[in-house]
């Protein structure tokens, strides 16, 4: 019997996520999700932590932006810079 290999997480922010957020918002709760449920669980997908209150979509976009923010422009560099 072969071993089937662990596969390594990565974290959020070093792979990209191309997950768009309103369609697949939209998808779960057509699908009998709550809108509660299907934002924790978007938020889970683009590597947000559980919180105990849980996330809406509205504050998963705003994060989504803040992260690609933060990673894309001159806004994060000097935090992005080696120590």
């Amino acid at each position: 019997m072969t071993a089937v290999p662990s596969m390594v997480e990565l974290p959020p922010d070093i792979v990209p996520r191309m997950l768009q957020t309103q369609a697949a918002y939209r998808l779960l709760v057509t699908n009998g999700f709550s809108s509660t449920d299907a934002a924790g669980l978007i938020g889970l997908v683009v590597g947000l932590p559980p919180v105990e209150t849980r996330w809406s979509i509205s504050q998963v976009n705003r994060l989504l932006f803040l992260r690609s923010l933060y990673t894309d422009t001159s806004w994060g560099e000097a935090e992005r810079r080696p120590a």
